[in-house]
């Protein structure tokens, strides 16, 4: 979202202007949280395109010291911001974080935190055996729509895709690729990889040293060298205007990281649900123990079985629509993030804030 940035308006400025567009179940905890306590919000990524990479670790130093805080959560795997928060040694420290880490990096961060929230297994189990206080909660959307027939039937029948490609999404990229090859398919891809991590890490070495020409051969979809989806694909967008397409689309696909699979239930399984959209996702067992195949979602095992499906939801709209509905229903009864902020106030009333 960064990218989104306007060096022309003030930090205040821009700051009110990704409020309105963060549509992440942490600012929709921030916006609700402001009935029952004093809070103050700090998006450090922002805060540094703005105020420069030295400069907003300072600022964020001194708002911590003048706020005083009873408790820290913190969203961001930041290595600068952890050595910041681990100062405080009186006030209580929350870290969400769900991708992937190292048994060593929870090590670290329960030297700099009291407390983890996570919805991944894997780091749950690996918190048990430091002994590193956890509570598991899942992520969320917000409840966007309720939806009806006519207007899934309006939408459009092209597949959509957005989010991102790297080392520990060879599958998603495979699948990506092949989809593509069958299907319509609406992509807004962010880390458009290469196929092989050598090049991968080549780019990566130039977008350090030379990153205006990097990012220009990037634009002019030079870059990457091996991957064909730069010909369709288009800028990833995030929050209320990600929501606001997703909505015109009858048909999603999902695949999970290899590091979510079987541990935990990425975002966009949410959005889906909250958007109204037929979701086609991996087997997932995290996902099967809570959304119930053809009823909720759409599971598939590999790619001519996702092919077989795409083709005979497409066909049946009535019935994609059925399933469609069953899942923004249940979404909105048990999932979106008016419940898991409830979820959340309960954490924060046991460790007494």
């Amino acid at each position: 979202m960064s990218k989104k940035l306007s060096k022309k308006f003030s930090l205040k400025k821009n700051y009110d202007y990704f409020n309105k567009k963060d549509k992440s179940w942490v600012n929709i905890f921030y916006n609700s949280l402001k009935k029952d306590y004093i809070l103050h919000k700090n998006y450090p990524n922002l805060s540094k395109v703005l105020l420069g990479e030295s400069q907003y670790l300072v600022v964020l130093n001194k708002k911590i010291e003048d706020f005083k805080p009873d408790l820290i959560f913190v969203s961001i795997d930041s290595d600068e911001i952890h050595k910041i928060v681990k100062k405080y040694k009186n006030i209580k420290k929350i870290i969400w974080i769900s991708h992937k880490v190292n048994s060593k990096k929870i090590l670290d961060l329960k030297n700099s935190y009291n407390y983890l929230i996570t919805d991944n297994d894997f780091l749950i189990s690996e918190s048990k055996k430091i002994k590193f206080k956890f509570f598991k909660m899942l992520i969320s959307s917000p409840f966007f729509l309720n939806l009806n027939f006519k207007n899934f039937k309006k939408r459009s029948d092209k597949l959509y895709f957005s989010g991102s490609l790297g080392n520990d999404f060879e599958k998603r990229l495979n699948y990506l690729i092949y989809l593509s090859e069958n299907f319509k398919i609406k992509l807004r891809i962010r880390n458009l990889v290469e196929k092989f991590k050598v090049l991968n890490y080549l780019n990566s070495f130039f977008l350090k040293l030379i990153p205006n020409i990097t990012n220009f051969f990037y634009k002019k979809k030079i870059l990457p060298l091996t991957n064909k989806l730069k010909y369709i694909n288009n800028d990833e967008i995030f929050g209320k205007d990600m929501l606001g397409e997703l909505k015109n689309y009858k048909f999603c696909i999902n695949i999970h990281s290899d590091f979510d699979q079987n541990n935990s239930i990425n975002s966009r399984v949410f959005e889906a649900f909250s958007c109204g959209c037929l979701l086609f996702t991996d087997e997932n067992k995290a996902m099967k123990r809570i959304f119930k195949k053809n009823k909720h979602v759409i599971y598939f095992k590999s790619k001519s079985d996702l092919k077989d499906k795409i083709i005979y939801y497409k066909k049946n709209i009535g019935i994609s629509y059925r399933i469609a509905k069953e899942s923004n229903v249940f979404f909105m009864k048990n999932h979106q993030s008016k419940v898991r902020i409830k979820q959340f106030k309960k954490i924060l009333k046991s460790i007494k804030v």
